[in-house]
C-alpha cells in the first residue's frame, strides 16, 4: 500500500479511544456528546473503569489510539497507568482528565508521557479540540511511522537485491548459502552455480549501455525459468549470476541443471533488429568440498567457470582444489611480471634470418626472454599469452620494441657492409587495441632508427581475422612509416586469398610445423610449396621457420623459399652472442651456411 492509500485508510477507520475513569455518569456524558461521530464512524469509545481495567483493554483490543485517563481510581490510579502505558505501546498517546489539576500532578504526569492535561469539571467542547488535537498528531505519526517503514523496506530490498533484474545480489545468496550450512538436517546435500554470459562486453561496446542491460535482464529471465521455487539465482557481478540449488537428491542434478541452462542461453537473444549469439561458462562446486564459510563456496565456483572459461574443450567445470592452487599461481605470476618489468628482469634474444639467394644474414627476430630471479627462466609460452589476458603485454613490448629497434642501430653501426639490415618485432592484438601504439613506435623510431624503413612487425593471422577492420586502418598508418609487416606462423589460421590481397603485408612466415618433417612427410611438402607459390603469386616474401638440418635447407632452396632461420643457423642470441656471431659471419669469405652440414 502507498503512503495516499495508508493515509485514507487511517480516515476511513474510527478513532478508538479509551476512558479511563471510575464515574459511570462519564460514560453516558461521552456517548451523548460524541454521538454524531459515533455513528458518522469517526470515533469509537472504549471504556475502563480503573488502570488495572484498562491495562486489559490495551492488551486485548486491538489498535487504541488515545487513552483518556482520571488520575484518582480505584486498584490503579491513572498516573501508574501512564508509567505502564510505554511498556505496551510506546507510540500510544494519553491525556489525562483529572479535578486534581496542581501542578505537581500535572508535572508528575508529563514526566510519564503524558500528551496533555485537561482538568475537571470538563469542558466537553475543549475535550473535542484536545481530542482532534491528539488524533491528528497520532495520524501523522502513524504516516510517518509507515513512511519510516517503507523507507527501512525499500533500503533492505535495495541491501538484498540487484536493481537491474530484480534478482537477489550476492548478499542474499550469501545469507541463503549460510542457511545451507547451518542446516541441522542430515545429507543435506546442495551446490553452487557460477555462470558468466561472454556477449556482454561485446554488445555494450557495440550497441551500447541500453542493449547490453537488456541482454543481462534476458539473461536473468531464462535462468529463472529453468529452476526450481527452492533454488535462489542471484546477480553477483556486472555479467555473472550464480545459482543456489537446495536439497539436492544427488550431485549429479547439478550438472544436469548447468546443461539445462547452457541449453537455455545457447538460444540467440532478439535486442530490436539485433540478433546476439553468446557463449556460457558454468563453474560447479558442491557442499561436500568441505568449507565453512559462504565465501569460499562463491569463490570456488567463480574458479571453476574462470577454468572452464580458459578451456576452449570445457563450458562447464567441476571445482578441485587443484584450480585454486593454479589461481593463486596466476596470480603470484601476474605480480611477478608486474614487478620484473620494473626490476628489468627481461632480456632480449636475436634469432638471425638468412636470405637463401646469398646464405647471408639479413634480419633478426627479437624474442623476449624472462630470467625469473626464483623460478629461473620462464617460457614465452607460458608468461606471452598471461601478459595478454591482463594487458601488460602494452608496457612489456613497448620495451621490446625499444631495445630491438636500439640493438638493430647499434647492429647497422658497426656492421655497414651488412646493410641492409632488419629487425623483426613481434606485435600482439591487444597491443593492436592501444589507443597509443602509433605515438609509442614514433617515439623510439625517432630515438633509435630515424625511419621505419628496417622495422618489420609480425602479427599473427588470427589476429588481423579477429581485428581485420581496425588492424587495416592501423597498418596503413604504419606502412606509411616505411614499416614491413609479417604474418606470423602462416598456415595454422584462417586467411583467405581475398584477405591476404586487401592486407599491406610484405612477408609470410611459414609456422615450423610444416618444415619439421618436410624431408618424409609428403603433406608438408605439399602444403610449404603452396604456402610460397602463393606468396609468390600475391609479390610476398617467404619466410621459413624452424630449419634446423640441411636436408630441409635444401628442399626450401629447390621450392625457391626467400629466407629461412632456425636451428640450422643459430640459436637465439643475447646481445653480446650477436656481435660475435655477426663478426664471424662477415668476416668469412664465403658464408657459414654454404653446404653446411
Amino acid at each position: 500500500m502507498n503512503l495516499y492509500g495508508f493515509y485514507l485508510l487511517i480516515k476511513m477507520t474510527p478513532a478508538k479511544i479509551l476512558i479511563v475513569d471510575d464515574e459511570i455518569e462519564l460514560e453516558r456524558l461521552i456517548k451523548q456528546r460524541f454521538r454524531k461521530k459515533i455513528l458518522a464512524k469517526e470515533l469509537d469509545f472504549v471504556f475502563a473503569h480503573n488502570g488495572t481495567e484498562a491495562l486489559d483493554k490495551l492488551r486485548t483490543e486491538p489498535s487504541i489510539d488515545v487513552v483518556l485517563t482520571d488520575i484518582n481510581m480505584p486498584e490503579m490510579d491513572g498516573l501508574t497507568l501512564l508509567s505502564k502505558i510505554h511498556g505496551i505501546d510506546p507510540n500510544l498517546k494519553a491525556v489525562v482528565v483529572s479535578a486534581y489539576g496542581d501542578l505537581s500532578n500535572i508535572r508528575i504526569a508529563m514526566n510519564r508521557g503524558a500528551f496533555d492535561f485537561i482538568t475537571k469539571p470538563i469542558d466537553f467542547q475543549d475535550l473535542a479540540i484536545t481530542i482532534d488535537k491528539t488524533l491528528d498528531f497520532v495520524q501523522k505519526a502513524k504516516v510517518q511511522q509507515e513512511q519510516l517503514q517503507e523507507a527501512l523496506e525499500q533500503l533492505r530490498y535495495q541491501a538484498f537485491h540487484d536493481q537491474l533484474t530484480g534478482l537477489p545480489n550476492q548478499n542474499l545468496l550469501l545469507n541463503r548459502i549460510r542457511q545451507c550450512l547451518d542446516s541441522e538436517q542430515q545429507n543435506n546435500l546442495f551446490a553452487i552455480l557460477f555462470l558468466s554470459v561472454d556477449s556482454f562486453k561485446a554488445v555494450k561496446e557495440g550497441l551500447g549501455h541500453a542493449f547490453s542491460d537488456r541482454l543481462l535482464v534476458e539473461v536473468a529471465h531464462r535462468v529463472e525459468n529453468c529452476l526450481q521455487p527452492t533454488d535462489t539465482v542471484a546477480r553477483v557481478a556486472t555479467d555473472e549470476f550464480a545459482v543456489l540449488l537446495s536439497n539436492l537428491q544427488e550431485f549429479k542434478e547439478a550438472q544436469e541443471k548447468a546443461d539445462l541452462l547452457r541449453q537455455a542461453l545457447k538460444s540467440p537473444f532478439h535486442l530490436n533488429e539485433s540478433v546476439v549469439s553468446s557463449n556460457s561458462y558454468i563453474g560447479i562446486v558442491h557442499s561436500t568440498i568441505g568449507f565453512d564459510q559462504p565465501e569460499d563456496f562463491l569463490r570456488a565456483a567463480d574458479t571453476a567457470m574462470n577454468y572452464a572459461k580458459t578451456r576452449a574443450t570445457v563450458s562447464t567445470a567441476l571445482f578441485d582444489t587443484s584450480m585454486q592452487a593454479r589461481i593463486l599461481e596466476r596470480l603470484q605470476l601476474e605480480a611477478d611480471l608486474q614487478s620484473s618489468l620494473e626490476a628489468k628482469q627481461f632480456h632480449l634474444n636475436y634469432q638471425p634470418i638468412v636470405s637463401l639467394a646469398t646464405s647471408n644474414v639479413v634480419s633478426f627476430e627479437a624474442l623476449v626472454r624472462w630470467q625469473h630471479p626464483q623460478k629461473g627462466l620462464i617460457s614465452p609460452a607460458k608468461f606471452i599469452p598471461f601478459a595478454e589476458e591482463t594487458k601488460l603485454i602494452i608496457p612489456l613490448g613497448e620495451w621490446v620494441l625499444s631495445e630491438a629497434c636500439k640493438q638493430l642501430s647499434k647492429l647497422q653501426k658497426q656492421f655497414p657492409n651488412s646493410l641492409p639490415l632488419s629487425m623483426s618485432v613481434n606485435l600482439s592484438g591487444v597491443q593492436l587495441e592501444n589507443p597509443n601504439l602509433l605515438q609509442s613506435i614514433d617515439e623510439i623510431l625517432q630515438a633509435s632508427l630515424g625511419s621505419g624503413s628496417s622495422l618489420k612487425l609480425e602479427i599473427t593471422e588470427s589476429i588481423l581475422m579477429d581485428k581485420c577492420s581496425a588492424a587495416m586502418a592501423l597498418l596503413e598508418e604504419l606502412k606509411a612509416r616505411e614499416i614491413q609487416f609479417s604474418i606470423d606462423d602462416f598456415g595454422t589460421g584462417y586467411s583467405s586469398l581475398a584477405y591476404l590481397q586487401s592486407l599491406p603485408i610484405d612477408t609470410l612466415k611459414i609456422d615450423r610445423s610444416f618444415i619439421n618433417g618436410i624431408e618424409h612427410r609428403a603433406k608438408n611438402l605439399e602444403i610449404t610449396q603452396t604456402i610460397i607459390t602463393l606468396a609468390h603469386s600475391l609479390k610476398l616474401d617467404v619466410i621459413a621457420e624452424g630449419v634446423e638440418t640441411q636436408a630441409q635447407l635444401d628442399i626450401l632452396r629447390s621450392l625457391g623459399c626467400d629466407y629461412a632461420q632456425g636451428y640450422f643457423f643459430s640459436r637465439p642470441l643475447d646481445e653480446q652472442a650477436v656481435v660475435a656471431f655477426m663478426t664471424e659471419t662477415t668476416s668469412s669469405r664465403t658464408s657459414l651456411f654454404l653446404n653446411r652440414a
